[in-house]
């Protein structure tokens, strides 16, 4: 168990993390998931609830991680927990479900790591990434490669295109479409 972790274990917990280790992962899963279960099914959520917020708390941390602030000053536990219960209580009053239980929330403290521009801007990676694999297998292509900054002369030799300008044409098209998905999606408004 992850429970009570050496200076060298979190150092390998984080590693694990960072390099999506599937074993890590799979502890992780094993040693926390129940808590968050509870804590969800004890707060009118359900079991996919609980398996949802729990991944997205830790694409949260695996995000923060990749980009240098992430600072566990506590137990993971407590940490995981808590980026996990702000997540939750954001969609509790986003559901509005139980504006009365909203009140229990209150006693608990304050989670420093996790903002509330962190939790929308996962919101938002979720509608980008669900209209990006609406797109065409050519389109995600050329833009994965784009986002990892390939140059354009490179993409027209990895999709065997002999024309430059052709790329940067279908690259302005694929982003322009993924632009129409995004803003005609209902959840585009809120952001």
């Amino acid at each position: 168990m992850l429970y009570k972790l050496s200076t060298f274990q979190r150092k390998n917990l984080i590693e694990g993390i960072r390099n999506q280790d599937k074993t890590v992962l799979k502890q992780l899963y094993a040693d926390y998931f129940p808590t968050i279960k509870r804590f969800i099914l004890d707060n009118s959520g359900c079991e996919q609830d609980a398996k949802d917020v729990f991944q997205e708390g830790i694409i949260i941390t695996y995000r923060k991680i990749k980009n240098g602030t992430f600072e566990l000053t506590s137990s993971f536990k407590s940490y995981i927990y808590s980026v996990c219960r702000f997540i939750w209580m954001k969609q509790l009053s986003k559901k509005k479900e139980d504006n009365n239980n909203q009140n229990i929330y209150a006693e608990y403290e304050v989670v420093e790591d996790v903002s509330v521009d962190e939790y929308e801007q996962n919101e938002q990676y979720k509608l980008y990434q669900t209209h990006f694999k609406r797109l065409s297998t050519d389109c995600q292509k050329i833009m994965k490669l784009f986002l990892e900054k390939v140059s354009l002369k490179e993409i027209a030799e990895i999709m065997g295109i002999e024309s430059v300008q052709f790329v940067k044409r279908k690259k302005y098209k694929c982003k322009e479409q993924l632009i129409r998905y995004i803003k005609s999606d209902p959840k585009f408004t809120k952001w």
